[in-house]
């Protein structure tokens, strides 16, 4: 049921702009036409030829559909990988600064995570480039101002490391230290257009995380091409959990590390690209974690095993109610903690078996630590109990695209977009 009569029209205006309505839904969508509504004073009637106008607006009416949800280190597997890339670049003694790119960055939380878990793994100024692109322009200011509420830091353990890199502001307002501003930029870009990986520009690593899921089709197969274009041969490609790649046909191999999403580039001419080694951050390391307060001033630890910026604890959760302990699953699978977040789906679900939450939850588990074939059978599980389940028909069709099986994606995507269930 549409909030807004007469609004069926703005999502023939995001499927034009290359955006899947359905991955970003109905609430949200309708939510953002008000609220845009209500900023411009335009009814729903007139709002088209004032979004037919107005560049401004458009753009406007983009952010607010693209509400970001983004905290430092989510995750934290991905930035684990991009320290053990980092690492053999120096030990390679490779030629020029290690450089990431970070597509849809948002506020910059990711951007900034990046550069503090170079820091942490030994980097200093001049060592390394973060460059980030955001197509909201107001996303970029906060980015670039580099202010950060308790929302921000929400893994266990973010304290150990924020006195490092951030100043405290009061209020719990933290504000990133001048020693660190110096090694990210920000830049408004939409990433279907020019203006990124089509100039001599290479980069180390690309992270493209929780971005391509909302596109169409077509946007995602152009942006992942530039993505590779935009790596150096061997380069890390990081992804969000349920955003798909396709088969080896794109150029990429899957990198080992599980709960990183990450892919290699990997050219034909070449022979394969050796995985990095095992992490050298243990837990029983990263729990003692420890540095010196000048990392963010350029000097590098003053400990070999200082974190990648991020502690993880045993999860310890009391006993919670039925409305409660799907949330506490979901939170902790966000940080990472999968192992903590299945323990408690799966005693969900033998009160609950037929709910198709704690199946699709246990779908992101699975492709988290790269267990396929579970992964599917959770989400066939959740789209039998509820055969429209728009998170289970996206993840089919990215965990399809991943194992190059193009057809199979192609299928739960156009059933995601028709609104029907299917296995």
């Amino acid at each position: 049921m549409r909030l807004i009569a007469g609004s069926g029209w703005v999502r023939d205006w995001l499927a034009a702009a290359g955006l899947e309505s359905r991955a970003l839904g109905e609430a949200a969508i309708e939510c953002a036409l008000k609220r845009r509504l209500d900023a411009t004073g335009y009814d729903a009637a007139a709002y088209p030829a004032r979004l037919a106008a107005d560049a401004e607006e458009r753009a406007r009416l983009l952010e607010a559909v693209l509400v970001p949800e983004t905290w430092f280190f989510r995750e934290p597997p991905a930035f684990e990988a991009l320290a053990e890339f980092a690492a053999r670049h120096r030990s390679e003694r490779r030629p020029g600064p290690f450089r990431v790119l970070s597509l849809g960055c948002s506020t910059g939380e990711e951007p900034w995570s990046i550069a503090i878990a170079l820091r942490e793994a030994g980097m200093k100024r001049g060592d390394f480039r973060v460059e980030a692109l955001d197509l909201s322009a107001g996303a970029i200011d906060t980015a670039s101002a580099g202010i950060y509420g308790g929302r921000s830091f929400r893994n266990p353990g973010d304290g150990l490391w924020r006195s490092r890199y951030f100043d405290e502001t009061g209020h719990r307002r933290y504000r990133v230290k001048e020693g660190l501003r110096g090694d990210v930029e920000f830049r408004v870009a939409h990433l279907g257009e020019a203006g990124w990986g089509d100039g001599d520009q290479r980069y180390h690593a690309v992270f493209c995380r929780n971005v391509l899921i909302y596109l169409k089709a077509d946007l995602r197969a152009r942006i992942i091409a530039r993505c590779r274009e935009a790596l150096t041969p061997g380069g890390l490609l990081v992804l969000g959990h349920a955003d798909g790649i396709g088969g080896l046909d794109h150029g990429f191999r899957r990198h080992g590390a599980a709960g990183a999403f990450s892919w290699v580039r990997q050219d034909s001419t070449e022979a394969e690209t050796p995985r990095p080694a095992p992490s050298r951050l243990a837990p029983s390391q990263q729990a003692r974690c420890g540095a010196s307060t000048g990392a963010a001033e350029g000097r590098t630890s003053s400990r070999p095993d200082a974190p990648v910026g991020t502690l993880k604890e045993p999860a310890q959760v009391a006993a919670l109610g039925d409305g409660t302990t799907l949330s506490a699953a979901r939170a902790l699978a966000d940080r990472g903690d999968y192992t903590g977040s299945e323990r408690l789906c799966r005693d969900y679900l033998v009160s609950h078996p037929h709910d198709p939450e704690v199946h699709a939850l246990l779908g992101i588990i699975m492709s988290a630590s790269n267990r396929e074939e579970e992964a599917l059978k959770y989400f066939r599980q959740a789209l039998y109990l509820a055969p429209s389940h728009g998170e289970s028909l996206l993840h089919m069709a990215a965990l399809h695209e991943r194992r190059g099986e193009g057809e199979r994606a192609r299928h739960f995507r156009n059933r995601s977009a028709a609104g029907e269930g299917g296995q």
